[in-house]
């Protein structure tokens, strides 16, 4: 089939939506003809990457960005979404530039992954698969533990995000318009949607030496080696993880914790390790390069990765492709990846705090070495069988054909 796929972040190497978006193109063109509508900046990058691997004869890249004075009020993330917005408009008009020089079967927005913000495949004619999109919920078992500022941008956030399903023409075009909706959250969608939802898994990742290191033998050391690694950000878990690591050393004097990463929260947490009478048995590394994570991921035993309203992140499938079973909240997409055969999802409730549940599952996989083998094995099978970039582009070479055959 000849495919015109939107992808808003399309790069190796950055992780994130950009590698997953690179990695799916790829797959796909294997059996389709693929066109990929993406940022024109990333132009020099596709350009070194194919200078290494040569690109795919069935896959094409058409760039397209705003004008510089949009691209110029963008800087970092200040107005990102509104940019967003805007090249969704844009890329509605270059699509159906590009349509008119050569048909598509199927039109398939892939990235960015938010179900509440439009997209501009949507203004074209043809069959239209939008996703995987999705938006997670924040746990109500968390949300009073967080400062009032975290709280007050969740507010925004949910707000703005029922502003634009409700009331937004772009995204509800998009909704009607589509197809099929490919989501990773299915359950937080509007009802209105779900006679043509479909779960469909968001994050791969490829069974590479540059993102993880299998670890040829799963038994721990004489202690313990926790690891945390992402962004020193509430939603990420990171404080969460932090508590419940060091509740674990009040009680076992055997285990360690590895921070990975940079944020806001990096002092606070600092301090709270400081001030922990076992606190200098954390050690926070900051922000690393790729080769030194998977060196890190290979030497530690459990991943610590609590996060919320949160999609699955990359680094918690290169944890379980390294080997190790990953402690999570339940009932959210990491909770579903991790599930209870690939480490701990940890139930929440009100009569404690989140940390303590985390605290919890550490205790349990420090306590019974046997189960934390099992579940470090099959936390490798999981990511190999069902979130290898061959099965996720198998499932949406499904939806692909569903779409074209029996269009809703």
């Amino acid at each position: 089939m000849k495919i015109l796929i939107s992808a808003y972040a399309c790069e190796a190497g950055r992780g994130s939506e950009g590698e997953i978006a690179w990695r799916m193109v790829h797959e796909l063109a294997r059996t389709h003809d693929v066109r990929v509508i993406t940022r024109a900046n990333l132009r020099t990058v596709h350009t070194v990457a194919f200078a290494e691997i040569p690109k795919p004869e069935r896959l094409e890249f058409i760039y397209f960005d705003l004008p510089w004075i949009f691209r110029f009020y963008k800087r970092g993330k200040r107005f990102f979404l509104v940019y967003y917005y805007l090249w969704q408009i844009g890329v509605g008009l270059r699509a159906r530039n590009a349509l008119r020089e050569a048909p598509a079967d199927v039109l398939h927005h892939l990235t960015g992954g938010m179900d509440w913000m439009p997209s501009g495949l949507a203004l074209c004619h043809g069959p239209f698969v939008w996703g995987p999109v999705g938006s997670e919920n924040t746990h109500p078992t968390i949300l009073p533990t967080l400062a009032f500022s975290t709280r007050a941008k969740e507010a925004v956030r949910v707000a703005l995000r029922w502003t634009l399903r409700t009331f937004d023409p772009f995204t509800r075009i998009t909704a009607a318009r589509a197809n099929l909706i490919l989501s990773h959250t299915p359950e937080a969608l509007p009802r209105r949607y779900r006679p043509k939802v479909r779960p469909c898994v968001q994050t791969g990742i490829a069974d590479l030496p540059a993102l993880a290191r299998p670890k040829e033998e799963v038994a721990s050391a004489d202690a313990l080696r926790l690891v945390y690694a992402g962004e020193l950000k509430d939603w990420k878990g990171a404080r969460i993880a932090l508590d419940a690591a060091l509740r674990h050393f009040e009680t076992n004097s055997d285990a360690e914790l590895v921070v990975i990463g940079d944020g806001p929260l990096r002092g606070r947490m600092e301090a709270a390790a400081a001030a922990h009478p076992d606190g200098a048995r954390v050690t926070f590394l900051g922000k690393v390069p790729m080769e030194r994570l998977v060196d890190e991921l290979h030497r530690g035993d459990v991943f610590l990765y609590p996060s919320f309203h949160h999609g699955l992140a990359t680094v918690v499938l290169q944890a379980m492709l390294t080997g190790l079973p990953v402690v999570c909240i339940e009932g959210d997409a990491t909770g579903r990846a991790v599930g209870a055969t690939a480490g701990i999802t940890a139930p929440l409730s009100k009569e404690a705090p989140p940390h303590a549940a985390v605290a919890e599952a550490i205790g349990a996989l420090a306590a019974d070495e046997a189960r934390r083998q099992v579940l470090a094995r099959a936390a490798r099978r999981t990511a190999l069988d069902s979130y290898s970039y061959e099965t996720l582009a198998a499932n949406v070479d499904q939806a692909y054909r569903a779409t074209r055959n029996r269009p809703l």
